[in-house]
């Protein structure tokens, strides 16, 4: 009976223990690296999996990593899983490491789900720093840089233009109409495509590729890229990551190469609209290595990284003014003593708005577009001030500890533009500023991956910031109570800081405001798009 016993307890053990003599082996420890006992302080974590437990509900994470900044200080450490992550937690060590040493920390971490299987390895914003990276955001740059953004005005015009006549006709579906605006705009410039509205079937197969993006990519969604070296093992140990990942890759890459073979279609015949995707295949991608399947995810990359961001800083700021009618009234006045009541907003008025434009950078410091912070990896081993940082760990700019530290802001959990009344540059200025310290926020990154669609975003942000305060007051809804509805101020589930759909009064300042917004659009859709 024993013996039998002793042989179950065997045959049960065995794999556990085959597990463990693999994990040892393959993941980075102490034992086989002494160098590890000197990484940075960090809140403790359990055997095998570290901290993934604390990040596995994203609601918390961005309290938890500032509360993990004040007691561990401006640099600290998490393990997921398999893997290292190192917490740049003060403007200070995101500048000495991930700007001056940007040649070490510029790279990704491996994600056998994301994207080996999930994009098959053409994503460009996972993909490793190397040559592939650099050519591809040579194109990338060439689409999105300073004085080629300009010339994307008209579409932004046109855009918020139509925006305005949304809100007039249906605001309650403002936030669905914040998702059509930013998509539209970033399609036109990559495509040379509209979407005129949200039924559009277009933004709604882009939309599905954002929530898989979404689903499979927040920390902790799938162990696998967290425990990227115990990919040998079946995969319905690890979630069946591999049958999700081709799942969704089988959808999403329909998506990208049918618009990016429609485009070479069009282009071949001469019907082709003057845009991104146009001249990048007229370039001749395939001289630099890049093939139809890299093509069409860099083109897809950039509707990924143009449209759920700029959409969620909006509707984050329409979160705002629900919450902070004091904010609204003073950029109110501004733009009343400024433009008027007889026009719109237009980008001539930037330089003479200065709470409008610091109450876009406290938007953006409340709440930067996704929930962990940005990510690079180290490509080699570090020491910085004494802490050794290992290959291949994921740096994290820490911008909810930078963004909410009572040393570098005064009442920072408060929503205040008039923190940034001296602020007068752009924040595109600003991230290459020598002193860390002058920077207004950090929510574009830093270092070489540095989000390059910066000011598009900034332009886009401005227009229609300033013109639906020109245009309507945003206030709390009353129930049939009679009582103000308090809107949650929790994000929707996943990576991005995309507010819950909230309900908010949404109403015109006057007649006369009205007519002006009207008649500007009707006058767009006649003109039409200059670009």
């Amino acid at each position: 009976m024993s013996s039998l016993l002793f042989k179950a307890l065997l045959l049960v053990s065995a794999p556990v223990l085959l597990v463990l003599t693999l994990y040892f082996y393959l993941v980075p420890n102490a034992i086989k690296d002494p160098r590890r006992r000197k990484l940075p302080p960090g809140p403790p974590g359990l055997p095998f999996i570290g901290n993934l437990l604390d990040f596995g509900d994203s609601e918390g994470v961005r309290d938890k990593v500032t509360k993990w900044h004040k007691q561990y200080g401006p640099i600290f450490y998490t393990k997921l899983g398999g893997t290292d992550y190192i917490w740049l937690s003060s403007p200070r060590t995101v500048k000495d490491l991930m700007d001056k040493k940007s040649s070490l920390y510029s790279s990704r971490a491996p994600f056998p789900l994301a994207q080996d299987t999930m994009s098959a390895g053409r994503r460009q914003l996972f993909m490793p720093y190397g040559p592939r990276w650099r050519s591809i955001r040579k194109h990338s740059h060439a689409l999105l840089n300073l004085t080629t953004s300009v010339s994307y005005q008209p579409v932004q015009d046109f855009e918020s233009k139509q925006l305005l006549t949304e809100f007039l006709n249906d605001p309650g579906n403002f936030y669905m109409m914040m998702r059509r605006y930013s998509a539209s705009v970033i399609m036109l410039v990559t495509y040379g495509y509209r979407i005129p509205t949200w039924e559009d079937p277009l933004i709604k197969k882009i939309y599905t590729v954002l929530e898989n993006f979404t689903a499979m990519t927040a920390p902790g969604a799938y162990a696998i890229d967290s425990f990227p070296s115990l990919t040998f093992l079946p995969e319905r140990l690890m979630g069946n990551w591999k049958t999700a990942g081709r799942k969704a890759f089988e959808h999403d890459s329909r998506v990208y190469m049918d618009l990016w073979e429609r485009l070479k279609h069009e282009t071949n015949a001469g019907t082709a609209r003057d845009c991104f995707t146009k001249t990048f295949y007229l370039n001749g991608p395939e001289k630099s290595g890049i093939d139809d399947l890299a093509a069409a995810y860099t083109c897809g990359g950039l509707i990924e990284a143009g449209s759920e961001t700029t959409a969620t800083t909006l509707n984050n700021f329409m979160l705002a003014m629900t919450l902070f009618g004091e904010a609204q009234r003073r950029a109110q006045e501004e733009l009343d003593r400024v433009v008027g009541d007889a026009r719109l907003p237009s980008w001539e008025d930037e330089n003479e708005l200065p709470y409008v434009r610091s109450l876009i950078k406290e938007v953006l410091r409340w709440r930067p577009v996704n929930k962990f912070g940005m990510t690079h990896a180290t490509s080699e081993d570090d020491w910085y001030e004494g802490y050794f940082v290992p290959k291949g760990a994921v740096a994290v700019l820490n911008w909810w500890a930078i963004h909410r530290d009572p040393d570098l802001w005064e009442n920072p959990d408060e929503f205040d533009p008039s923190r940034y009344l001296d602020y007068t540059q752009s924040a595109a200025d600003y991230i290459n500023a020598t002193d860390p310290y002058e920077r207004d926020h950090f929510a574009y990154g830093a270092g070489r991956r540095v989000c390059p669609g910066v000011h598009v975003a900034e332009r886009s942000l401005f227009i229609n910031i300033s013109r639906v305060l020109w245009g309507f007051n945003i206030s709390k809804k009353k129930g049939p109570d009679g009582k103000l509805i308090e809107p949650t101020q929790e994000m929707v589930p996943g990576f991005f800081s995309v507010p819950i759909l909230f309900e908010c009064e949404i109403t015109p300042r006057s007649e006369k405001h009205e007519r002006v917004m009207r008649e500007a659009f009707a006058q767009a859709e006649k003109d039409g798009i200059n670009f």
